[in-house]
């Protein structure tokens, strides 16, 4: 079942704005992040809404300091077959994303990690470019993701890492013209 969000596809845009501007939920900002640094291991299960499949996956995420005030976020998800990842079909991906507080806004905003050799691309949203933010919430790491399609179209990507007692609970939606189309919920464990 194909989740819908809302009647149409300019209350979302709406919203998007108003959290980029805003930074999040009300009174999330830009907070201490030392409880969020470490290591943390653990599992995830995955809900593709329009096609009912779901699927688990092992995920490795780090949280650590980046420049002055900023953070960075890199993570290893591991999909599993059959609940094996010794097996043909297994899939891995690794991504990171680096983020610094924004000028004069409550907010972090990602940058690129400077190349002194590379001359340094602009950003084109309305081409495909994606444009990432993130925002502290008390335990709660907001980072969103919001990318402008070819045909017009949207998709925003909302992940939420919220701090437990033994480490990080993971809840991320994806959802495209204001269809929820993919949950991802987990829970991991600090590493030492």
């Amino acid at each position: 079942m194909v989740a819908k969000l809302g009647r149409r596809s300019g209350a979302i845009a709406l919203l998007t704005g108003n959290l980029l501007l805003a930074g999040g939920p009300l009174q999330a900002g830009v907070g201490d992040l030392t409880p969020f640094f470490g290591a943390y291991v653990g599992v995830a299960e995955v809900q593709d809404l329009p096609n009912g499949d779901t699927r688990q996956r092992d995920m490795d995420i780090v949280i650590q300091p980046y420049r002055e005030d900023g953070f960075m976020i890199q993570w290893v998800n591991v999909t599993l077959v059959d609940g094996r990842r010794d097996v043909p079909g297994v899939e891995r991906r690794v991504q990171q994303v680096l983020f610094e507080p924004a000028d004069d806004r409550n907010f972090y905003v990602e940058v690129e990690e400077g190349n002194p050799f590379r001359e340094r691309e602009e950003m084109r949203p309305m081409h495909g470019d994606p444009v990432r933010w993130a925002s502290l919430d008390g335990d709660r790491l907001h980072v969103y993701a919001f990318v402008v399609g070819e045909e017009g179209t949207y998709e925003l990507q909302v992940y939420d890492r919220v701090l437990t007692d033994k480490g990080i609970d993971i809840d991320f939606q994806r959802i495209v013209d204001d269809v929820v189309v993919r949950r991802i919920s987990g829970t991991t464990a600090r590493a030492q």
